[in-house]
Formats: structure tokens, sequence, C-alpha cells
């Protein structure tokens, strides 16, 4: 089974336990107010990718509800989840690392920890197609799980599910949107949730499609 596939499974299994762990988060309000504010004016089309049960689309809905707000994820179970907390978005699943097959693009895309299930070289494929689905100057906020990259690999739960987790440091993130075309506005670290399932530091940029 792919690596990345079977992270999947293991979500779809885990999907209600997690919506109801980490909807309702806060922390990350301020990063989405300035990825709203980086917007162009007027009508805009926003992805949230790797969307999990949907809580970055439903701060996005409540903020602009005139956009188009598309949730995508490759867990089906997740897709529900959203479709029900969320009324209003449309729910696709996609393969991060084909997102170009929606056929739509956006002018801002949000994606909020699935880096952090891919390896070097999907990362790379994946940031290469954010890119290739946003608008001229279109804005990316991007959040992953920093880390020594040694510590990458599979992770498995107490009921036996297994995960593929990859980190990497600050500088190494933002060295890969700059190779994949994009332009940093800013950079922040922030700690983990208090209800994660363990304590690491979170890696927030803000970013331009610049080529």
């Amino acid at each position: 089974m792919d690596y990345n596939q079977e992270t999947v499974s293991t979500f779809d299994r885990n999907a209600a336990i997690y919506a109801d762990k980490y909807f309702d988060l806060s922390q990350y309000d301020s990063h989405y107010d300035a990825f709203l504010d980086a917007l162009p004016e007027g009508e805009v089309r926003l992805l949230d990718l790797a969307c999990g049960p949907g809580n970055v689309a439903a701060y996005l809905k409540a903020r602009r509800s005139d956009a188009l707000i598309v949730a995508a994820d490759r867990s089906d179970a997740m897709l529900e989840q959203a479709k029900a907390r969320v009324p209003g978005i449309e729910v696709r699943n996609i393969d991060c690392r084909d997102v170009s097959a929606l056929g739509i693009t956006f002018h801002g895309v949000a994606f909020f920890f699935g880096l952090s299930y891919f390896n070097p070289d999907d990362a790379n494929a994946v940031l290469n197609q954010i890119h290739r689905v946003l608008a001229p100057d279109g804005v990316l906020l991007l959040a992953s799980v920093a880390g020594e990259p040694s510590d990458s690999g599979e992770q498995t739960t107490k009921n036996g599910d297994r995960v593929f987790s990859f980190y990497r440091r600050p500088a190494e993130i933002n060295s890969m949107l700059v190779a994949a075309g994009f332009s940093i506005i800013g950079t922040s670290t922030v700690d983990s949730p208090a209800n994660a399932s363990f304590a690491s530091t979170d890696v927030i940029t803000l970013a331009r499609k610049s080529g």
C-alpha cells in the first residue's frame, strides 16, 4: 500500500474522534485573517486542501460567505465530517499530489498540516501542484509540524493504526516554497494545540505565487 494511503486509512477510521478534538481550535485564527486579508478584492475561489473535518473552511466561510470554498481531502470520512459541519462548501476527494485534477484556479489555498504526511519528493510535488492551481499573485497559507528530519517515518497509535509523518526545519520548508515558485510574505512558529497527541512546534507561512 502507498504509505500515504495507509495514513489516510488511519484518518478514515478516526475521523469523528479527530473532528471532535480539533474542529473548534482558535489558535490559528489570526493566521487565517492574514491569509484572507492578502486576497484580492472581489469574488474569490478558495481551497482548503487536506481539509480534515473542515475547520479551516469553516473559518473562511464565516468571514467570506461570498467565496466559493472547496474542501478537498483523500479521506472520505473526513469529507463527510466537513460536509456536515460546514454547510455551503463544496467537498472533493483528491490526492494532494494531483490537485490540478480539480480543474479549478484558486485565488487562495490553505494547506494545514497535509505537508507533514508526504515524503520529500512527494512534498515538493504537492507544492508544485498548488502553485499550478493558484491564480497569478495567488496566496498560500501553509502550516506544517517542524522537527528534525531524522525523526520522520512510521508512527503507530495506541490502537495499532499507522501514520507516516515527515518533519522539516522551518528554513527547509521556506526553501521548498521558494523552489516551487513562491515568495515568502511571513513566517512564524507556534506551539502545538494543548490537546495535541504530543507537543511540537508548528510553522505557519504565508506566501504568494511569484513564478
